[in-house]
């Protein structure tokens, strides 16, 4: 899509307008045109940059209501070619974008926010209807097919106007062929001074300023490319989102793994305290449990080592006649 840009300048505010252009073949060019007209047949209305409540507020400017007659752009421009005995190149069903034949011409008039809140709701139809005035006189040739402003959509009023590029030759026969009107590389910066003169003699009031015209004219995305790429920035921020939530559960593994170790590191400072104890005292740890049992319920302090205790010893001095002769006879 090619920007061609003007700035009305009135004291310290600088009004720009836009005007875009962008060429489709019979494949795509039945989306676009259903969702100019509002006529577009989806369920899920999600994806959608306007509210269908507010589309009544919407303004047509021109319309071909042969158009109504068809479910498909298809259709309509093949039958609008047999009725205007359009003759030429006709490459509809062809899977190449190479070779389709280019069947319509959508474009776009927009403007900054200054320009357009600087006027009421009928002075930026009229404004519009300027913009498809210019067109008419751009392209004579090229048969309208379409031209609204939508007011339905979050954005500031714009005018779409889409139409059939005609190309007519001098023995008067007929085709579509849209680069008999746009030729060469330098094409759209002489149809931005066209528009530029044509707009400041209709508003001689407004003080024009021409842009730079040496700015060079980038061309943007068409709109099934826009769409690719915001289908592909949707999936990028999916797995974004998806990367995020699986980030957050190793952070919280993480800090029970922090948690843990510290708990390990505790419990092993603990054992070696434990460990030092036992070895000044002479004692095994199992001593030193029973140690710890009676002093969490207040027996006292534990009794002398085993080794020490008479019990044992007398256990001891017993043990021996319970295995002499006369015992085991």
């Amino acid at each position: 899509m090619l920007p061609y840009t003007i700035i009305y300048k009135e004291a310290d505010v600088i009004n720009i307008a836009i005007l875009t252009c962008e060429n489709y073949n019979c494949k795509d060019a039945n989306s676009v045109e259903r969702e100019q007209e509002r006529t577009l047949c989806v369920k899920d209305l999600s994806h959608v940059n306007y509210d269908p409540e507010k589309s009544d507020r919407n303004v047509i400017l021109e319309h071909d209501n042969r158009a109504d007659e068809y479910k498909t752009f298809r259709a309509y421009v093949t039958a609008y070619k047999e009725q205007e005995h359009i003759t030429g190149r006709f490459n509809i069903d062809t899977t190449s974008e190479r070779n389709a034949t280019k069947v319509l011409s959508c474009f776009v008039m927009s403007g900054s926010h200054d320009l357009i809140a600087s006027m009421t709701r009928n002075e930026q139809i009229e404004y519009f209807r300027a913009g498809l005035d210019f067109l008419k006189e751009e392209y004579p040739t090229f048969h309208i097919l379409d031209s609204r402003v939508h007011y339905d959509e979050k954005g500031l009023p714009h005018c779409h106007t889409s139409m059939l590029p005609i190309h007519e030759k001098e023995d008067g026969s007929k085709s579509f062929n849209v680069s008999q009107h746009q030729k060469g590389k330098d094409y759209f910066r002489g149809f931005q001074d066209r528009f530029y003169d044509y707009m400041k003699e209709r508003y001689p009031d407004k003080e024009l300023e021409r842009v730079d015209s040496q700015k060079e004219h980038r061309k943007k995305l068409s709109v099934r490319e826009y769409k690719e790429n915001q289908d592909f920035k949707k999936e990028i921020e999916q797995e974004r989102q998806r990367l995020l939530v699986k980030n957050e559960k190793l952070q919280e593994i993480q800090k029970q793994l922090d948690s843990a170790y510290q708990k390990a590191e505790k419990a092993y400072e603990h054992n070696l305290r434990i460990e030092e104890y036992c070895r000044e005292q002479g004692i095994t740890y199992t001593q030193y449990e029973r140690q710890c049992f009676y002093a969490d319920r207040g027996y006292g302090e534990y009794p002398e080592p085993e080794r020490n205790n008479p019990d044992r010893q007398v256990k001891k001095e017993i043990e021996p006649e319970r295995n002499s002769p006369e015992i085991r006879r």
